[in-house]
């Protein structure tokens, strides 16, 4: 929202979580509909699901409509193609999928990587020991890899987990709900962050956390996936490892690395900051926007 304000664009916003919660869905989508025929918008933009279907098949054609998707999801959810098909650009976050999109119908499927927030995503320090560790990794225990690497980063380092429901995997989560000044103190507490992607075939997937990591100023060492190179460069912006023996590897390397530590956190602050945050992400959509039309 406020990216789009920045531009010079006049923008009404809906929370539609907050006010379904408040009104229930019937509600609140005949107040979308209700706003939009005030407003009269040039272009929608939604934010993955945050609209009803049925709400969004009654936009549908009346004015330019963009989704943003920034997730991954194998198989990709049926509902998501089919509210691809209504609208006029469907944006995600990973290149692998878009020709199954393009089979399905979606008629304009567009790879937009995501990016940090300029404002809140920022360098915070704090001499507190809760925040520090040699090791930690910010995210939910989704998949059996996740889980045994981090098994295995426990039994050789300090190790913190936070942000999900670890305990049945043997982990204490010291934090479950991780808002931006954690993530930021978690960042500047542990000398290594790790990434773990949910997946490494899909070609330029990585999810919202490498963004965030380097946008507070964090040291990332990160699973690698396919088109990582095309956008950052390994060992400047942030260091990528293949296998599960690689990355103890590099975690005992650079552990004894302290100059090298802070000049590639430095370096991947700097290189977000200048060119990857959620003003640029509105300029690239907006402008691809602007070349089709």
């Amino acid at each position: 929202m406020k990216a789009f304000r920045r531009l010079g664009l006049e923008v009404k916003a809906i929370n539609y979580r907050k006010l379904e919660r408040l009104w229930g869905k019937n509600l609140t989508g005949r107040y979308i509909l209700s706003c939009f025929h005030r407003f009269q918008p040039q272009f929608v933009f939604i934010n993955s699901v945050d609209i009803p279907f049925g709400v969004l098949s009654q936009l549908s054609g009346k004015t330019k409509i963009g989704i943003y998707y920034p997730d991954y999801t194998d198989p990709f959810k049926e509902e998501l193609a089919e509210r691809g098909k209504l609208s006029d650009y469907f944006f995600i976050s990973n290149q692998g999928q878009i020709p199954y999109l393009k089979e399905r119908g979606v008629n304009n499927p567009i790879y937009m990587t995501e990016g940090c927030d300029n404002e809140v995503h920022r360098i915070i320090k704090s001499a507190r020991k809760i925040w520090q560790s040699e090791v930690a990794f910010i995210g939910r225990p989704s998949d059996h890899y996740r889980v045994q690497l981090l098994w295995e980063v426990r039994k050789n380092f300090r190790l913190k987990v936070w942000g999900g429901d670890w305990e049945k995997h043997g982990f204490s989560c010291l934090k479950k709900n991780v808002y931006p000044p954690d993530y930021a103190k978690i960042c500047s507490g542990s000398k290594i962050m790790l990434g773990i992607d949910v997946t490494d075939q899909v070609q330029g997937y990585f999810s919202n956390r490498t963004w965030i990591t380097l946008g507070c100023g964090g040291f990332l060492l990160t699973r690698y996936t396919p088109g990582l190179e095309e956008i950052f460069v390994n060992e400047k912006h942030l260091v990528w490892y293949r296998n599960m023996e690689e990355c103890l590897a590099l975690i005992s390397d650079y552990l004894n690395k302290d100059h090298e530590r802070q000049s590639i956190a430095e370096e991947g602050y700097r290189f977000v900051h200048q060119h990857h945050t959620l003003n640029h992400l509105v300029e690239r959509m907006l402008t691809h926007i602007s070349n089709e039309g």
